[in-house]
């Protein structure tokens, strides 16, 4: 996918003109909406943005644990992102095409500034080196059930309690496809294991019950044998901890399901991403309503969730 011949060219990483801590989730949307009704750009390329940009927020907002910032959208961080793509087995032509949208939005961002210098070198040496690093075969969707069995055979193995939460951790991302966000802010409150029911925010003041299946008994293992061994403070209400005892960050799951990936040795690195890609291809095959699937996954357009599905469901066609 190229650009509109009206984007321009870029120059090197320079000084920014806005603000450093500037999030850059409004100028995504801003950017979306400036582009929606153009001649130039298809219903299919809108949506191809749209997956594009927001696979790029979801990285840094893991990745640094915080709001992506102006100053993230530099060479070294579009590197970066596109080489965990390239491990999770995104094939040449997505990550190109990655590369394009994360260009077009950086000359978007340039135009309504334009004091403001380049911000990455979209043909910098290191970001050429990953996308023709990239196999040509497409991407793997989802985990396979054989990659689950492999994984939970580990996990049951180990009678370490940070296993005992891993386990728990993966067991709800795989049913229910939490973002990480909603992942790290659950508390002991949001869960009823005995009823086999979580207590999920869907808005700021609008919450709503989540009847789980799969995820209740490694949750009451996790309660039971692994949260207690991890020493968690007795004021402390985050139901996943880490082993200092503290609620356990957006990064910390990040590293936690890339070990146990490695562990097992995985085909593809184990992420947050692919879990949640996991559970909204097993959610559809289920056949639930897509606004619950929108739900569960915090999505706020339902037509993100509805590009996501086909995706995958594609993918996973083009696997069997």
């Amino acid at each position: 996918m190229l650009a509109p011949s009206s984007i321009g060219v870029f120059e090197d990483m320079g000084d920014l003109a806005k603000p450093s801590d500037q999030s850059l989730e409004e100028d995504m949307r801003s950017f979306l909406d400036a582009i929606k009704d153009q001649p130039a750009y298809s219903r299919s390329t809108w949506l191809a943005y749209d997956t594009d940009l927001r696979c790029f927020m979801d990285y840094l907002q893991q990745t640094c644990g915080r709001a992506p910032r102006l100053t993230d959208l530099n060479t070294s961080q579009v590197a970066n992102f596109l080489d965990a793509e390239r491990k999770t087995g995104r094939r040449q032509s997505t990550l190109i095409r990655r590369r394009s949208t994360l260009r077009s939005f950086a000359a978007y961002l340039q135009q309504q500034n334009t004091t403001m210098s380049g911000l990455f070198d979209p043909h910098a040496d290191h970001i050429v080196r990953v996308i023709q690093g990239a196999h040509a075969k497409p991407a793997k969707p989802a985990l396979g059930s054989a990659d689950i069995q492999k994984i939970w055979a580990i996990l049951q193995a180990s009678r370490r309690p940070r296993a005992r939460r891993d386990m728990a951790i993966l067991a709800l991302l795989l049913e229910t496809g939490l973002s990480m966000g909603r992942l790290v802010c659950l508390d002991l409150s949001d869960l009823e294991s005995n009823r086999g029911k979580m207590h999920l925010r869907v808005e700021p003041e609008q919450a709503v019950w989540v009847v789980l299946e799969a995820a209740v008994e490694p949750l009451q293992y996790y309660l039971k044998e692994g949260r207690p061994e991890l020493n968690p403070s007795p004021e402390q209400n985050a139901l996943f901890i880490s082993q200092t005892g503290n609620r356990m960050s957006r990064q910390g799951i990040w590293q936690v399901l890339h070990y146990w990936g490695k562990v097992v040795d995985l085909p593809v690195a184990l992420s947050p991403r692919l879990a949640r890609n996991t559970a909204a291809l097993q959610l559809t095959r289920s056949r639930r309503p897509i606004s619950e699937i929108q739900m569960l996954l915090g999505h706020s357009n339902p037509l993100s969730t509805q590009a996501l599905l086909r995706r995958l469901s594609a993918q996973a066609r083009e696997e069997e």
